[in-house]
This record gives C-alpha cells, sequence and structure tokens, in this order.
C-alpha cells in the first residue's frame, strides 16, 4: 500500500473517530493525522465549539468508576480482539480494526445504553498492554474485565458468577 492510500485511509479514520465524539489526543495517537488536521476536522464536524476540556480519566476502571458499565466495554474489547485477529496486518491499521468493533456495539447497545468511545478505546488499550486483569468467567465462558477492587467488576457481568479464571494479569 502506498504512503498515500495511507494518508488518505487515515483521514477518514480520524473523521470518523472524530464524529464519534473520540477526544483528538487519542485520535492523534491512534492515526497520526496532525493536531491542524484534527482541530479542522473537529470544526467542520461541530462548528465553532471547543473540544471538551479538561482531563479525561487515565484508564479504564476510572470509567467503570463513572458509570460505563464493565459488560458493555468487555463486549467491545472482545470484538476488538476477534478483529485484531482475524485483520491483515499488512493492510488494516489500529484506528480501521477499532472503528469496525465499535461500529459493532450497535448490535448488542439498545437506547438508553451508551459506550463512550474514549472509555472503549481505553478499555482496549488497557488489556493489550495487560494493564487491567482480564479473565474467563467458568459458568458461562465470556471474557470480561475485572479488579477484585472494584466491586463493580467483582463478578461476571454476563451471568453474576464468582467464579473466574485469571488469563491477563491479575492481583495476587
Amino acid at each position: 500500500m502506498n504512503t498515500d492510500d495511507i494518508f488518505i485511509r487515515n483521514h477518514i479514520s480520524a473523521t470518523t473517530l472524530v464524529r464519534e465524539g473520540m477526544r483528538i489526543p487519542l485520535v492523534h495517537a491512534m492515526t497520526g493525522v496532525t493536531w491542524r488536521s484534527l482541530r479542522k476536522i473537529w470544526q467542520d464536524t461541530y462548528g465553532d465549539a471547543t473540544p471538551l476540556p479538561g482531563r479525561m480519566p487515565g484508564n479504564t476502571l476510572s470509567y467503570i468508576k463513572q458509570g460505563q458499565t464493565s459488560l458493555l466495554l468487555s463486549t467491545l474489547v472482545a470484538v476488538y480482539l476477534t478483529v485484531e485477529k482475524r485483520a491483515n496486518p499488512a493492510t488494516a491499521s489500529q484506528a480501521e480494526m477499532f472503528i469496525q468493533a465499535w461500529e459493532s456495539r450497535k448490535l448488542f447497545t439498545k437506547n438508553g445504553m451508551a459506550i463512550d468511545v474514549n472509555a472503549a478505546w481505553y478499555a482496549i488499550r488497557d488489556v493489550k498492554a495487560e494493564l487491567v486483569s482480564w479473565g474467563r468467567c467458568k459458568q458461562c465462558k465470556a471474557t470480561y474485565i475485572f479488579d477484585t477492587e472494584l466491586r463493580e467488576t467483582s463478578k461476571c457481568p454476563y451471568c453474576g458468577v464468582r467464579d473466574i479464571k485469571i488469563i491477563g494479569p491479575g492481583k495476587q
């Protein structure tokens, strides 16, 4: 793939991510699109409204504490890991794989259930970097994000059982 194709695909991905509400620093890190171009995309999308001020929560567990559900984030991470496993690394960018997984959320969310696009990216990043624990429920075999010290994630979000096999780093 030539550099012009990569440039165009990265800009398309960046535009999609900005329209979905992803913060500019995350879009920049994921696509490599310049800050100036991203600010222009933001302005074209949202007009004169400035990007959201303030610091974002820095990790997945912070988002869960602020109301994002472990079930939705875990489902999205599982979809992303499947997309990544099936993708051709020579042609698929990280942003394109994320967008594909992000689009799948429409299949498992209903009205009133929302996933923050930034939280979704942090969940994927944290699981892949082994910054959060990733386990498999021994009852229903679903994989999910957990932290034994965080009540919201201490049991399987799918079936409610507390019997887990740790497949990512865990606290001993």
